[in-house]
């Protein structure tokens, strides 16, 4: 039978094993979300870092790439969304630097 004393220890006990076991799982989701290729709408959100909501308006207006097979659920290629955002890059200021001295560098050339 146990103390009123045992009681305590063995719930903290309970519970430090229960902490352990969520942060495998967690481990064990993000070595398979990190593999997988093609992802659903939840899975893309988190992946861009925006709401789902937002998302499905994406897709509703055909500004990110998606498929949907047997017109259900919406899927997408991991690669081809980081493709879409790296599409527009905006330049640092040492890239516009640079490109402007190239172009200067080429006008002086011709002269």
């Amino acid at each position: 039978m146990c103390t009123t004393e045992q009681k305590p220890n063995e719930t903290a006990l309970l519970r430090k094993a229960v902490d352990g076991l969520k942060q495998e799982i967690e481990k064990v989701k993000s070595v398979v979300y990190a593999s997988k290729e093609v992802l659903n709408l939840e899975e893309a959100a988190m992946f861009l870092g925006i709401s789902k909501s937002s998302l499905y308006k994406m897709t509703h207006n055909h500004v990110i790439p998606y498929f949907r097979p047997n017109n259900k659920m919406v899927y997408f290629e991991k690669s081809e969304l980081l493709k879409w955002l790296r599409q527009n890059p905006i330049a640092s200021q040492a890239q516009i630097s640079e490109e402007a001295n190239a172009i200067m560098r080429n006008l002086a050339r011709k002269e």
